[in-house]
């Protein structure tokens, strides 16, 4: 049993349940979703989890059809390569704007998180995916076009779920390190020019390590 906390919106609370699940691999791409199953699963009737099914699917996360029901959709190649293509030009815009206006305790905060994820030498996927989608979200959460923001964070949510079954490379997992310290470094300098070279370099790594596992994986 893994019951939400009905003390608030229901519905929200089950839909970021549900999204944990896929994003952890417990619910795996192809597996079919019956209403009634996940309404035991989750403590909740049945009509909030036919809408968050209805959510899901219009965000790509999930297939409805009227034989077999909601089914949660397969990661695939040319899905990761879309999401980076918009990453590549949503992350300079936003590195560009926060090296130049970010306030140092936005900068500390960001510090903080990467302590958090420099505490293993191997990370642990999920908590990793936890902290480096805060880490990210500290750039853009202030910034002013917020639309352009909730785009962004949807597609950081949609890497994480499309890539469940996918790990961390150490070699990758240590370049990230150095990549969000320089950073770091650069948003304290003011230095925009810098960041925005980093952060380039850091999309397109992470872009090649998915590529390559999802080639091997047959994906």
């Amino acid at each position: 049993m893994n019951a939400i906390d009905k003390s608030g919106d229901t519905e929200s609370s089950l839909y970021e349940a549900v999204l944990s699940d896929i994003s952890g691999g417990v619910l795996e791409g192809g597996q079919r979703l019956k209403v009634a199953e996940l309404a035991r699963r989750y403590g909740v009737s049945t009509s909030p989890v036919r809408e968050v099914l209805r959510r899901l699917q219009g965000e790509g996360f999930v297939d409805i059809s009227p034989n077999r029901g909601a089914t949660i959709r397969k990661a695939d190649a040319n899905t990761i390569q879309n999401i980076f293509e918009i990453l590549q030009l949503l992350e300079p815009y936003f590195v560009g704007w926060f090296a130049e206006f970010a306030p140092s305790e936005m900068i500390d905060e960001m510090e903080a998180i990467q302590e958090q994820i420099e505490q293993s030498a191997a990370p642990d996927i999920v908590l990793f995916r936890k902290l480096d989608a805060e880490f990210h979200r500290t750039i853009c959460k202030r910034h002013y076009n917020q639309q352009a923001a909730e785009m962004w964070q949807n597609l950081r949510r949609a890497l994480n779920v499309h890539g469940a079954k996918l790990s961390i490379k150490p070699a990758r997992f240590e370049a990230i390190k150095r990549e969000h310290r320089e950073l770091i470094d650069a948003f304290r300098a003011n230095d925009a020019e810098r960041a925005v070279e980093v952060i380039k370099r850091h999309v397109d790594g992470s872009y090649h390590q998915m590529s390559q596992q999802m080639r091997v994986l047959g994906l």
